[in-house]
C-alpha cells in the first residue's frame, strides 16, 4: 500500500523534500497551483513518531523560511508586476485583494502569521507584503511564528492519519465511499445554490413610476 511506502521513507529525505517544496510555494508562487498544506500532510502521513515530526518540521520552517523572504524579495524587485502578469491574472484578483489585506496587517501580526493556515493565500502573501514595502523584520517575524504553526500541525494531523489508515485499512473503502457521496452532495447543493442567486439577479424588477413635481404657487 502507499502509506506503507511512505512509512518507510528516511525522515531526513521527507524533510529535505519538504523543505524544497516549501521554498518555492513562497517564493515562485507554486503554493497556487499545489497548495503547501497538501504537500506537509502527505509528508506527515510518513512520519511515525514525535523524533521523525521534529526533523521534518525544523526543514519545513526553514523552507518557508526561504520562501517567504524570497516571495518578499521578488516584490520588492517586480513589484505590481507579478501580480498583473499573465501568471497573475490567472490566480485570481479576489485571491490576491484577500492576500494583501493579510500582507499589510489588518489585523495586526497575527492576522500575517494565521495566513498560513489560507491555501493559495499564503503563497501570494510574500510577494505582497514586498511589492507593498512592509518591513522585512516586521514581516519576517510574523511569518515565522505562521510557519511554525503552520508546518507543526499538519505534520501532526499527517502522521496520525496516516497511522490510523494504517492500522485500519478495511475501513477505507467504506470511508472512501462516503465522503465521494459526501463530496458529490455538496457539489450538487453549491451549483443549486449559485443558480438560484443568478436567477434571483437576473430576474427584472418593476422600475417605480414617474414621480411628477408640481410648480410652485404664484
Amino acid at each position: 500500500m502507499l502509506l506503507d511506502m511512505l512509512g518507510q521513507l528516511d525522515p531526513y529525505l521527507v524533510g529535505a523534500v519538504l523543505l524544497a517544496v516549501l521554498a518555492l510555494d513562497g517564493s515562485l508562487l507554486i503554493g497556487a497551483v499545489l497548495p503547501g498544506d497538501a504537500a506537509i500532510v502527505v509528508a506527515g502521513t510518513a512520519l511515525t513518531g514525535p523524533a521523525e515530526i521534529a526533523v521534518a518540521a525544523v526543514a519545513g520552517v526553514i523552507g518557508c523560511y526561504l520562501g517567504a523572504t524570497g516571495g518578499w524579495l521578488i516584490g520588492r524587485r517586480y513589484g505590481s508586476r507579478v501580480r498583473h502578469s499573465r501568471a497573475g491574472r490567472w490566480i485570481g484578483e479576489r485571491r490576491w485583494a484577500r492576500a494583501e489585506r493579510m500582507a499589510t496587517g489588518e489585523g495586526g501580526g497575527p492576522a500575517l502569521a494565521a495566513s498560513y493556515f489560507l491555501p493559495v493565500v499564503n503563497a501570494l502573501t510574500p510577494v505582497l507584503a514586498g511589492t507593498l514595502g512592509v518591513p522585512y523584520s516586521r514581516f519576517i517575524r510574523w511569518a515565522l511564528a505562521g510557519s511554525v504553526a503552520w508546518v507543526s500541525t499538519y505534520l501532526v494531523l499527517g502522521s496520525l492519519a496516516g497511522e490510523f489508515v494504517r492500522q485500519n485499512e478495511h475501513l477505507m473503502v467504506p470511508v472512501a465511499g462516503c465522503v465521494a457521496i459526501l463530496a458529490a452532495g455538496l457539489a450538487v447543493i453549491s451549483r443549486r445554490t449559485r443558480a438560484d442567486r443568478r436567477a434571483q439577479v437576473s430576474e427584472p424588477g418593476g422600475s417605480p413610476a414617474p414621480q411628477t413635481v408640481s410648480p410652485p404657487p404664484q
